[in-house]
């Protein structure tokens, strides 16, 4: 069922009557109807594997809670010792452990299954080649990628005592499958979700007015300008011309750059306000992505709740192992504070990245796509110091206001030149990736020569204008 169809409408519609009117005594209820009915439609059998995660992950939830509780009695126990209660609460967290890592490896190879098995099975013959999802006439269940990380998030923050497991396997199970989020995000977090979820929430047409302008704004970029610029970009690009002028192939960058913002974050905007029509607020995905100032900053503005996931989940976990705090310590001694600060944080970086483009897909550019911008990133935090001291020493400020915003175009194009590395699934791409590198090596060398300081002193003296016009 399409956001834009007239059987999601429709289900919409009447969901919000029925939310508002009949059962607005058991809102939750009504949501948890209407969000069944719509995966449903994607796919019954579906239905299952959304049971099965909820299932585990909610029971995994209640494992931990009861664990927490039993140490807490036996540590209250009359004459135990502190020695004692250090093994029982010692004890207790191995088990927290072993239950986390059980759900996730669960919930992770099903994960796998639908959206990797397939792929492998192709470089397979015989008997395995049965065992496909297409195979067995299974269809990936819809949004698989968001519910399962939303959950596993919820576990996890169970493991960390950030809040009480959820005791009522419905109101969990809501909070997994709430429609709005399946379709493309965002991973919303149960201690925002939840107290919404299941609150009272009465109709006001202030706030189904501005539901309905981001619905429409958003409807507006996906539609109006990222399926109106498609054809012209696959107009340039899939010709397939070696002769192909740069200043073309920089066109059908800049205007792909722009489909991909807006078709992304144009149906973002459309479940928002979607969620917004039902009284709840979900997490933003987008925070103006092309006025970052960094490979870095752009990840921090692009797809918001992926990299917050990423961050809370993997990236510290990670970076804060035993093995990773001796490598700082290690690199401290040998090459500084700054280099024993930052290595972890770079090595963590790439296994993020890694992370992230093997999320988007199986195939092998997605993980060259993933460690490129690791790479770029951890490459940054490296020579920040340097870029500090450089600062440091310029006469002016201004000169360095002026440095940053001509980073812009760098970091768009360095961008661009990854996501031609993304989208690259058949050898006939590699002609955009050479054009696309061309321009960015052109782009990279005008930078350069705007940087000059003679171009600088001119602007920073005034006799700009002329550039300027």
């Amino acid at each position: 069922m399409e956001i834009y169809s007239f059987a999601f409408v429709l289900l919409v519609t009447v969901g919000l009557v029925l939310y508002y009117t009949v059962l607005r005594r058991c809102q939750w209820l009504c949501l948890l109807a209407i969000s069944l009915v719509f995966f449903a439609a994607s796919g019954w059998q579906g239905i299952f594997f959304l049971l099965f995660t909820a299932l585990t992950v909610w029971g995994g939830g209640l494992w931990l809670a009861r664990l927490d509780a039993d140490c807490a009695a036996r540590r209250k126990a009359p004459g135990i010792t502190k020695d004692e209660k250090k093994a029982v609460k010692a004890k207790t967290q191995r088990r927290k452990k072993g239950v986390v890592v059980l759900v996730l490896v669960t919930n992770f190879l099903v994960l796998g299954y639908f959206k990797y098995w397939s792929y492998f099975v192709r470089l397979l013959t015989g008997a395995v080649a049965a065992t496909a999802p297409s195979a067995l006439g299974l269809v990936m269940p819809l949004g698989i990628s968001f519910y399962t990380f939303q959950a596993i998030g919820y576990l996890i923050d169970c493991f960390r005592g950030r809040h009480p497991a959820e005791k009522n396997p419905a109101r969990f199970l809501l909070f997994i499958s709430f429609f709005p989020q399946l379709i493309q995000g965002p991973i919303n977090r149960y201690g925002a979700m939840e107290p919404q979820l299941t609150a009272a929430h009465s109709w006001g047409w202030e706030r189904t007015k501005r539901a309905l302008f981001v619905i429409l704004f958003g409807a507006m970029k996906k539609y109006a300008i990222a399926n109106l610029t498609a054809p012209t970009i696959a107009a340039i690009l899939d010709r397939n011309d070696p002769t192909l002028a740069g200043s073309m192939a920089l066109l059908a960058i800049l205007l792909y750059s722009l489909q991909q913002y807006a078709d992304f974050s144009g149906g973002i905007d459309m479940v928002l306000g979607v969620a917004q029509l039902f009284g709840i607020e979900m997490m933003p995905n987008f925070r103006q992505p092309y006025f970052s100032t960094s490979l870095g900053d752009f990840w921090r503005r692009w797809h918001i709740s992926l990299g917050a996931w990423m961050r809370d989940y993997l990236f510290y976990p990670f970076a804060l192992t035993k093995p990773m705090q001796r490598f700082g310590k290690w690199a401290t001694g040998h090459w500084g504070k700054h280099f024993g600060r930052v290595l972890p944080a770079a090595v963590a970086n790439l296994l993020v990245f890694a992370v992230v483009g093997i999320w988007h897909g199986p195939q092998a550019h997605y993980l060259v796509w993933g460690l490129y911008n690791g790479m770029v990133i951890a490459l940054a935090d490296l020579l920040e110091q340097t870029a500090q001291l450089r600062l440091k020493h310029d006469h002016d400020r201004e000169q360095a206001d002026i440095e940053r915003l001509l980073e812009q175009p760098r970091d768009h194009g360095q961008m661009q030149h990854a996501r031609q590395q993304h989208n690259a699934d058949k050898d006939d791409d590699a002609l955009d990736q050479a054009l696309c590198a061309r321009v960015l090596e052109q782009l990279h060398d005008a930078v350069d020569n705007i940087r000059n300081d003679q171009y600088i002193e001119n602007i920073n003296e005034g006799y700009g204008a002329e550039l300027v016009e």
